[in-house]
């Protein structure tokens, strides 16, 4: 395999990650603060020459409806429904499986859009329209189903920096024409950095008990592969087009899991394990979109 080849294939990353993360010792740093600038580099990379216009926005809108439906109706629904599982056994792990459910979609939806070549408009405006959508539906769901286990403010004030600073970074990033072949090794390495932070900083849990993290992992296998029949099935019943489906379908399965193992590590710091569903989803997810896309690229080139 070509080294290119290596940087640009997200599985190496993220099995390297776990496998990296487990074999040493926890690492004493600021993990939540250090996932949130790594969201946000990832953020401004994927934005980085996407331009959203009125007209971008009318010609797309049913595209936005439906990119909010797979976000928060199907997504949502699925995940809290399987995360349901766990109330009666641990309700720190319930509490990661809403935090979860409450994000907007990946950014990597537009990364999904850039790898398998399709409408990049369309992704962008569906990303866009998920996470003003995002902006409310998300503190309101976590309020009303933690309650006062999360302050909504702090989820909101989170959710703006995430946008806005990515948003205005994007902007003068536009000069330097950066390459796909620069782009995704370093949001792959971001992906890495995320994956190393969750899982070490949680080491001690993994090992202790094996038993109920595989538990975990199985669920959080068990939901994707949940989403991607849904999502193929819905997609195929609102008849979106081939040239988008790929994207579409990453916006139904993947959440923003890298901001939800953020969130739970700074918001619900008094229930450390509620950060165990997401950063278990984010592994998952991460192969999964390396599959997903991978597939959808050859079939185009073949």
């Amino acid at each position: 395999m070509k080294l290119m080849d290596a940087l640009m294939d997200l599985r190496i990353w993220v099995i390297s990650a776990i496998v990296i993360s487990l074999l040493i010792d926890t690492v004493d740093v600021p993990s939540s603060t250090l996932i949130i600038v790594v969201l946000m580099v990832q953020m401004t990379l994927s934005m980085d020459g996407l331009k959203l216009s009125l007209k971008d926005i009318k010609e797309n809108n049913r595209d936005a409806i439906i990119s909010v439906l797979m976000t928060y109706v199907l997504n949502t629904l699925v995940t809290l429904a399987i995360g349901a599982l766990f109330l009666p056994v641990n309700e720190a792990i319930w509490y990661g499986w809403v935090m979860l459910a409450s994000m907007p979609c990946a950014i990597a939806v537009v990364m999904a859009a850039v790898i398998t070549k399709e409408d990049l408009n369309v992704s962008f405006v569906g990303v866009t329209a998920t996470y003003v959508v995002g902006i409310v539906v998300t503190p309101l769901l976590s309020f009303e189903l933690l309650g006062d286990a999360v302050n909504p403010l702090e989820i909101l004030k989170y959710l703006i920096l995430f946008i806005v600073i990515p948003l205005i970074l994007s902007r003068p990033l536009e000069r330097f024409n950066l390459p796909r072949t620069v782009k995704v090794p370093i949001i792959n390495l971001m992906m890495f950095i995320m994956i190393f932070l969750s899982v070490n900083s949680n080491r001690g849990f993994l090992i202790d008990d094996v038993t109920f993290a595989g538990l975990i992992l199985i669920v959080a296998i068990f939901r994707v592969v949940m989403l991607s029949v849904l999502s193929h099935f819905a997609l195929k019943a609102v008849k979106v087009p081939n040239d988008r489906r790929t994207t579409m379908m990453v916006m139904g399965v993947w959440k923003n899991t890298g901001l939800s193992v953020s969130m739970s590590m700074l918001l619900l710091a008094s229930t450390p394990e509620s950060v165990i569903p997401c950063f278990m989803s984010m592994m998952v997810e991460c192969i999964w979109f390396s599959i997903i896309t991978r597939r959808t690229h050859e079939d185009q080139t073949a």
